[in-house]
């Protein structure tokens, strides 16, 4: 699963204050609060935004990472791409899915494959089930990136939890979005970094 901005930030903030505290000096401590309460207030915008739907930019609007490398989304449009009937999850789910994943494709202009055997360059297979417990639903996702030859070149897999305990009922079209948007941001990221 991608790696959040506030686990980005929070794991370069560890890297960064152990040195800080080797120096025993009045500034030390302001110093380091400062920095603890940046932290603070980037993950806690980040969790904000994750309850809605960003809007889809340019460059389908990740935050800047250290860990990997830039976006290359002209290289990404090379690429045609067959994404497979979804399976485990009813339409009334799944739906919602499927017309965000429109919506970003059609914004990043990349072009589908209308046959998986003889068009598509990679081809998206995705797997959801739902998992009901202590009141809430959890969306388990799979998703496999396979190339031509139909062998598995990548995996990502995560879940998102809502509260409710009737299964796909609980499961509002936010949360389908959502998944949408991680699944294809790290297609992105998957192709730009990895593709020949």
């Amino acid at each position: 699963m991608p790696v959040t901005l506030s686990a980005s930030v929070d794991a370069s903030l560890k890297r960064k204050a152990t040195p800080l505290l080797l120096f025993k000096s009045s500034a030390t401590i302001p110093l380091l609060a400062s920095v603890l309460l940046l932290a603070g207030c980037s993950a806690q915008t980040t969790s904000e935004k994750s309850a809605a739907l960003a809007p889809l930019t340019s460059d389908f609007g990740q935050p800047a990472q250290a860990a990997q490398a830039p976006l290359n989304m002209a290289k990404v449009r090379n690429y045609k791409l067959y994404i497979a009937p979804i399976i485990g999850a009813p339409l009334e789910i799944v739906t919602p899915l499927s017309l965000r994943f429109d919506t970003i494709i059609k914004t990043q202009s990349i072009t589908l494959a209308s046959n998986m055997e003889t068009e598509a360059d990679y081809i998206l297979k995705g797997y959801l089930s739902n998992l009901t417990e202590n009141n809430q639903t959890s969306v388990l996702y799979v998703w496999d990136v396979m190339d031509k030859q139909g062998n598995r070149v990548h995996r990502l897999q995560g879940q998102e939890k809502v509260s409710g305990k009737n299964g796909w009922s609980s499961v509002p079209a936010t949360v389908m979005g959502k998944i949408a948007d991680d699944t294809l941001a790290d297609y992105f990221r998957w192709v730009s970094a990895n593709a020949p």
